[in-house]
C-alpha cells in the first residue's frame, strides 16, 4: 500500500465562532497556543501521514503563512482552493486529482490527538467515521447504529440528548468521489459530506462507525474554545526556555517560551502555555487552563484563569480576568474586571445559554477600572472608554464612553 494521504478540509469562516472569526478562519484560533489545524497536522504527522492536501478558502493567506509548504511540520502540503464556499461535499471534491488510494478527511477546526487518528488508520472497512460519545450532542450529527454500521445521521437535533456523534473524521476508498458528485443540494444551497454519506446508506453501502479513545473536541462557538484549549494544554509537559525570577513559584505542568520572563511573586499554577517573549509580573496569578501567545504583557498584582490571551496582548496592572478569551493585540487597563457567569447570549440571530467571561476579539482597546459583564462578546477594533460597564454584544469598531 501506498504511503496514506489525507485531506484537511480548512475553507470556511465559522461564522458561529464570531467575532474572533472576522480577522482568521476558524482553524487558525489558538487551542494551547498553537492553531487548531496545527495540532490536526501534528496528529497525522506522528502517524506517518504526511502528504496533505489543504482545501482553503476564507482567509487563505492566513493558513498558507503559516504553514506553507509543510516542511516545520514535517509534512509536505499541497493546497486546493475552494472559491465558492459551497459546502464540505463540494471542497472535498476538490482532492480527487490527488488521492487515488484509501485516505483520511479531517476537519482542519477541530482538536484531535495522534490516538484518534491512529485509530481511525487501523479501522478496518472501506468507509469509516470516527465517532465520540459524548453527554450532549445537540449540536452535531448524531449517528444511529445497528449491528456495528451507520443506518442515518440525524443533522443537529438540537435538544440536550446523549449519544455517538459524528467527529468528521473519516477514512474513504476513492470511490466516494462518485457519490461525491451526486449529492443532493442542502436547504442552505451547499453540499455536505453529511449528505453523500445519508445518500451511500440509502444505496445500502457499509458505513463503519469507530467510537474513538483519543481526544477530540470542536468549537462551535468562540466560549468553546475554552474546553478546546484545557483539553490542549492538558496533554502538555513542562518545559521552560524563558527566565523565571527568583521568588516566582511554578507548579503543575508550565510551558514557559524563549525570551519570556515571569517576574519576582508570581504564581503560576499548571496547565498553562506562555508563548515566546512574553512579560509577566511582578506579582501576577495565572490559574489552570489559560494560554498565553507571544509577545504579551501582563501588569502587576493581575491574575488570569481559564483564558485565551493571543499575541501581542496587554493587559494592566491589577486586572482580573475569568474564562475569557482575548484577541490578538487587545489592550486592557488597569483594575478592569471580566466577570464570569451564566448568561444568555445572542448569535447568528438566536439564543443560546452559556458560562463565560467576555469574548474580546482582535485590536479590542479597553480603559481602566471597567467592568465586563458575563456572557460579553466585543468586536474588532471596538474602543470602550474608563469607568464603563459593558454586558452583551459591542459590534466592531464600536466606541463606548
Amino acid at each position: 500500500m501506498m504511503d496514506l494521504k489525507a485531506v484537511i478540509l480548512a475553507a470556511g469562516e465559522g461564522r458561529r465562532c464570531r467575532p474572533l472569526t472576522q480577522t482568521r478562519s476558524k482553524v487558525m484560533l489558538p487551542v494551547g497556543n498553537k492553531p487548531f489545524m496545527e495540532h490536526v497536522i501534528l496528529a497525522l504527522a506522528a502517524n506517518g501521514v504526511r502528504d496533505l492536501y489543504v482545501v482553503v478558502g476564507y482567509q487563505k493567506e492566513r493558513v498558507m503563512d503559516h504553514f506553507e509548504d509543510g516542511l516545520d511540520f514535517d509534512v509536505k502540503i499541497t493546497y486546493i482552493e475552494q472559491n465558492e464556499l459551497l459546502g464540505t461535499a463540494h471542497a472535498l471534491r476538490k482532492a480527487e486529482p490527488y488521492v487515488d488510494e484509501e485516505f483520511l478527511v479531517v476537519n482542519g477546526d477541530n482538536l484531535i490527538d495522534s490516538k484518534a487518528i491512529n485509530e481511525l488508520i487501523s479501522a478496518q472497512g472501506e468507509n469509516v467515521i470516527l465517532a465520540a460519545l459524548r453527554p450532549h450532542t445537540g449540536d452535531y450529527g448524531v449517528l444511529m447504529i445497528e449491528q456495528e454500521r451507520v443506518i442515518a445521521i440525524i443533522e443537529k437535533p438540537g435538544r440536550p440528548c446523549a449519544g455517538i456523534l459524528n467527529t468528521g473524521a473519516y477514512k474513504f476508498s476513492p470511490a466516494i468521489f462518485e457519490d461525491l458528485s451526486r449529492t443532493p443540494i442542502s436547504e442552505r444551497g451547499s453540499y455536505e459530506l453529511t449528505q453523500t454519506i445519508s445518500q451511500m446508506i440509502e444505496d445500502g453501502k457499509e458505513i463503519v462507525p469507530l467510537i474513538s479513545n483519543g481526544i477530540w473536541a470542536d468549537a462551535i462557538f468562540a466560549w468553546d474554545l475554552l474546553n478546546a484549549n484545557s483539553l490542549a494544554l492538558g496533554i502538555k509537559d513542562t518545559r521552560i526556555s524563558g527566565e523565571v525570577e527568583e521568588g516566582a513559584r511554578i507548579r503543575g505542568p508550565v510551558e514557559i517560551g524563549e525570551g519570556s520572563i515571569v517576574r519576582s511573586g508570581s504564581y503560576l499554577v499548571g496547565p498553562i502555555s506562555l508563548g515566546k517573549d512574553c512579560d509577566i509580573g511582578p506579582n501576577v496569578t495565572v490559574l489552570p487552563s489559560t494560554s498565553v501567545g507571544d509577545s504579551v504583557r501582563i501588569g502587576s498584582h493581575s491574575e488570569i484563569r481559564n483564558s485565551i490571551i493571543m499575541s501581542g496582548a496587554r493587559i494592566g496592572s491589577g486586572t482580573i480576568i475569568s474564562d475569557s478569551v482575548l484577541g490578538a493585540s487587545c489592550m486592557l487597563g488597569d483594575h478592569l474586571v471580566i466577570e464570569t457567569g451564566a448568561s444568555v447570549t445572542e448569535v447568528e440571530e438566536a439564543f443560546y445559554k452559556a458560562e463565560f467571561g467576555a469574548i474580546l476579539a482582535d485590536d479590542v482597546a479597553v480603559g481602566s477600572r471597567v467592568l465586563i459583564s458575563p456572557g460579553s462578546i466585543v468586536g474588532t477594533g471596538a474602543r470602550i472608554g474608563s469607568g464603563a460597564t459593558i454586558h452583551g454584544w459591542i459590534e466592531r469598531e464600536s466606541r463606548v464612553i
